[in-house]
């Protein structure tokens, strides 16, 4: 036996000598990728991780900050400063960044956040319509009302100048559950109407497929121009 294989049979020994509940305290402290890397460091140390993410989860971050760049910088280390495995992100934007044109931010914070979780992690980035808000343990919140469903903030052309931008990134652990994407079709004969029927027949095939269900557990609409044919599909799956 070499003196390294000494050296790395006396580190492992040392190791084991931390007990189950100790080294479940300590990998549940550590941020993302230092947990994923504990996952690694054997089959005792991978059973722990699992049991410290054995429940569905997600995290949350927002930023205002003016630079795109450094946005995303803070709402990934925000939502990866803890123990979790993403499944997929979806960052809202709001607003326009500095140095990038409103048309490109989209894209660059796809580029951004994809690099900084995997590209295995399916990443969807959009325009919001609505409100924006930061509620920290400080009780401080960020508040920014967006236009009215007639300014239609999803024209990269007319997104809110000046001061209000906001990046909002939410990544989730969802063990077990089982996802994909229906679009929402739109017929190309006269009169071009929505396909509602078809995708609400869709979403409770692919539910009923996978869970025995036809209802799913969870829906994620992204409406973009179509944003009043959501409340249609939400009233059609009752």
């Amino acid at each position: 036996m070499t003196s390294r294989t000494l050296r790395q049979s006396g580190t492992a020994a040392c190791i084991d000598l931390i007990g189950e509940d100790l080294l479940h305290n300590i990998v549940g402290r550590l941020p993302a990728t230092s947990f994923a890397s504990a996952a690694c460091v054997s089959r005792f140390w991978n059973l722990v991780c699992d049991r410290v993410l054995c429940r569905p989860k997600l995290s949350s971050a927002c930023s205002p900050n003016p630079s795109l760049e450094v946005a995303v910088e803070e709402v990934v280390n925000k939502v990866l400063s803890e123990p979790i495995r993403p499944h997929f992100a979806i960052a809202s934007l709001v607003g326009s960044f500095e140095n990038i044109e409103a048309e490109d931010a989209l894209g660059k914070a796809r580029d951004l956040i994809t690099a900084a979780v995997g590209t295995h992690v399916p990443v969807i980035t959009h325009c919001s319509l609505g409100i924006i808000s930061d509620e920290s343990q400080e009780q401080v919140t960020y508040r920014l009302p967006i236009a009215s469903p007639a300014y239609r903030v999803f024209n990269p052309n007319v997104l809110i100048q000046g001061k209000s931008n906001r990046i909002m990134l939410t990544v989730g652990f969802l063990p077990g559950m089982k996802v994909t994407t229906i679009p929402l079709l739109q017929q190309i004969e006269e009169p071009e109407t929505l396909m509602f029927d078809k995708f609400v027949t869709d979403i409770r095939e692919f539910s009923t497929s996978v869970s025995g269900c036809n209802s799913p557990a969870a829906i994620i609409m992204f409406g973009d121009r179509y944003h009043d044919g959501i409340i249609k599909v939400v009233e059609k799956m009752g």
